[in-house]
């Protein structure tokens, strides 16, 4: 069924770890998966032969 295990016990057995002495501080970096792009007249002009045949693209609505 189950194992019952006493922590205080099995902490006892364990070996101690050594202690851990950072040498920098640590940086956290957060990925949302989402890109961002600053719109300048350049990105909403029509670009090649999609400009041409009138494919319009959604992100790109003036």
């Amino acid at each position: 069924m189950a194992d019952v295990v006493r922590l205080t016990e099995w902490r006892a057995r364990m070996p101690k770890r050594e202690t851990v002495h950072p040498e920098a501080p640590a940086r956290i970096l957060l990925f949302t998966g989402v890109r961002y792009e600053r719109l300048t007249p350049a990105t909403l002009a029509p670009r090649g032969k999609a400009g041409k045949r009138g494919v319009s693209d959604t992100a790109r609505r003036k």
